[in-house]
């Protein structure tokens, strides 16, 4: 009817305002660390080698200014936004003391990159599990103002792809950032029939226009608005032998063929890990509203809300307790290529890809995950090149009239190895036991599961 749709379970809500606490604990956290942590104030900051990047635009990558309480911990992060950015060869960050007592005067020297070059890289997305580039083509701060541009095709688990994108950072030489990006997807769903797996393609393509701050509350928020169409094929394969088709069945009957999509998200994001590679504290966090509706040129109106917290803790011999929970609601009227699975190395383990949801995906989910990460090999920690790993997940996928039912939660544990490797990145293999069945499974993906 257009309208957004409170019908959610009471439980479901209890654990949604828990999380919405969370995250606004997480960001008071980190203006609290911000403010109070640093011992010393920046005099100066000077920066050479820059001969076609604009110093406003190094400035920008830092998130401190002259004036700022600074500690060494801040001063590291900052050197690996540097060097993460790809704008240079080389960085060098280090500092000097200042001018009287407490203050301190921070140099930065680059090189830089000047021409456009390839890239091959691996990744992991919270909706399509692990994905390899093999071609990408970059032209990141071409005229040194700091943008972030290129094109990229990738593959991964039941996806396959191409992106266009850019990114223009202090839009308008405002607090805010830009990002544009042109789409297209072919992404492959699981569906289970009668004990037989079957397959079906959707493809997805369109335009993103995405803003968020990168001061003050803006950089906790961010919006976008996405016009594009998904194609549902109408029909699935086999997946044991694909040129076997068979009719779809009545669920998913609704949705096959071409489809308009017009949407606007809005999401809160927290994220003051102190890494990225192998986080050994800090919290991760997001609260989105995806809104679909024919005002904006969709086929139907739908809403869905994710909401994700994960927290990091470092333990002793380098060990680190990851926690992560996460719940999701959609209407039921919703396409199920925009609901939710349940299953599989990227959700919970122990369990067939996607096998724990109803025929059609779910369109409530509750889950979440626990890791004890310790590192097995010393060196170049904490990039490292072999970790261990013990877990334990959790969780329900559901649609209605179903409710959420403690005694029917899936459960599993297992242990596993992360390698680093050149290029490829994190490869992770993960021995599962689903509880209590305790029947062994084998998972091989990329990256951490969170």
């Amino acid at each position: 009817n257009g309208t957004f749709n409170f019908e959610i379970d009471g439980i479901i809500m209890k654990i949604y305002f828990v999380i919405i606490y969370i995250l606004l604990i997480a960001i008071s956290f980190s203006v609290a660390r911000d403010e109070t942590a640093a011992s010393l104030s920046v005099e100066a900051i000077e920066i050479s080698g820059n001969t076609k990047t604009r110093q406003k635009v190094v400035l920008s990558l830092l998130d401190f200014k002259v004036g700022d309480q600074i500690d060494r911990e801040r001063l590291d992060r900052n050197f690996r936004r540097l060097e993460e950015t790809n704008f240079f060869k080389r960085v060098n960050l280090y500092t000097q003391p200042g001018s009287s007592r407490g203050q301190i005067r921070v140099f930065i020297e680059v090189k830089e990159r000047h021409w456009p070059y390839l890239q091959f890289k691996s990744g992991y997305s919270e909706l399509d599990g692990w994905y390899v580039s093999p071609l990408g083509i970059r032209f990141d701060n071409l005229f040194g103002r700091g943008n972030y541009m290129g094109a990229e095709l990738f593959i991964g688990d039941r996806l396959s792809g191409l992106d266009i994108s850019y990114l223009r950072p202090n839009f308008l030489d405002s607090n805010l950032n830009l990002r544009v990006l042109l789409f297209t997807r072919s992404r492959q769903f699981v569906h289970y029939v009668d004990g037989d797996k079957y397959l079906q393609n959707v493809a997805q393509g369109g335009l993103s226009l995405r803003v968020n701050g990168n001061n003050g509350l803006m950089k906790y928020l961010w919006f976008e608005f996405v016009s594009g169409h998904f194609d549902a094929q109408e029909f699935m394969m086999l997946a044991r032998k694909r040129e076997e088709h068979k009719s779809l069945p009545e669920v998913l009957r609704p949705f096959s063929g071409t489809r308009q999509v017009g949407r606007f998200i809005s999401s809160l994001y927290v994220d003051t890990r102190d890494q990225r590679f192998y986080p050994t504290g800090g919290w991760w966090g997001s609260l989105s509203l995806d809104q679909v509706n024919k005002e904006f040129g969709a086929f139907a109106n739908y809403n869905k809300i994710v909401l994700d917290v994960r927290r990091y803790q470092a333990l002793p011999g380098r060990a680190v307790l990851a926690v992560r929970l996460k719940g999701g609601w959609i209407n039921d009227a919703a396409p199920f290529y925009e609901k939710f699975y349940l299953g599989g190395p990227n959700s919970l383990r122990g369990y067939k890809d996607r096998s724990l949801n109803p025929l059609g995906y779910a369109s409530r989910v509750v889950q979440g995950s626990s890791e004890l990460r310790f590192p097995i090999t010393g060196k170049n920690f904490p990039r490292h090149f072999l970790t261990g790993v013990l877990f334990f997940d959790f969780g329900q996928a559901w649609s209605e009239p179903d409710r959420l039912n403690g005694k029917k939660f899936s459960t599993s544990v297992g242990y596993g190895f992360r390698f680093r490797l050149p290029i490829v990145g994190l490869l992770r293999l993960d021995f599962a036991y689903p509880v209590p069945e305790y029947k062994f499974m084998l998972h091989l993906s990329l990256g951490h599961t969170f």
